[in-house]
């Protein structure tokens, strides 16, 4: 399978990724969702359709669709925001 076919969508074929995310059912204080190990990932295709992946506690680290940051790469939060 090629890279392209990976971003397309699997029920029809036609769809291209628009939108990836998690479904958060856990929350921080102040209501923003937190991605916890009981969170599946999903991904929302420009067709119309979206496939929802494993947990993230099962899922297979090597094909997670994640944004790996090292400590270098990280900047603060803006002034004001919890850290």
């Amino acid at each position: 399978m090629s890279a392209t076919d990976e971003l397309r969508c699997p029920v029809c074929g036609k769809g291209v990724v628009q939108d990836l995310g998690f479904d958060a059912a856990a929350t921080t204080d102040d209501g923003r969702p937190v991605q916890d190990p009981e969170a599946r990932e999903w991904v929302r295709f420009t067709c119309g359709h979206q496939a929802e992946g494993s947990k993230l506690e099962t899922a297979d680290q090597e094909r997670l669709d994640v944004e790996r940051r090292s400590s270098e790469d990280t900047t603060d939060p803006p002034s004001g925001e919890p850290r």
